[in-house]
């Protein structure tokens, strides 16, 4: 699964949900993170920092929930999202 966090700099609640998604994709292998400056994108789709994707569709905006993040995670496998990934589920 493909989790991208906008960040930009000077954001207190980027570095808040950046680490927590670091710890998350360390506990669960399938997780593939990608973390990405605004200023780096030349034609950003967010604007909010932190913007979450997962799977390339916006997740949230601001300081995450981790406990519902895991819930929808784990609702994208029973439906499919990864059943071609080359990662198994923890």
């Amino acid at each position: 699964m493909d989790i991208t966090l906008i960040v930009k700099d000077n954001c207190q609640a980027c570095l808040r949900v950046e680490l927590v998604l670091k710890s998350l994709a360390e506990r669960k292998k399938e997780i593939i993170l990608t973390v990405v400056n605004i200023k780096d994108l030349s034609n950003p789709k967010a604007v909010i920092c932190p913007a979450l994707f997962v799977n390339q569709e916006l997740y949230s905006y601001g300081d995450i929930n981790e406990e519902k993040l895991l819930i929808f995670i784990n609702q994208q496998y029973k439906k499919g999202a990864c059943s071609r990934g080359l990662y198994q589920t923890n």
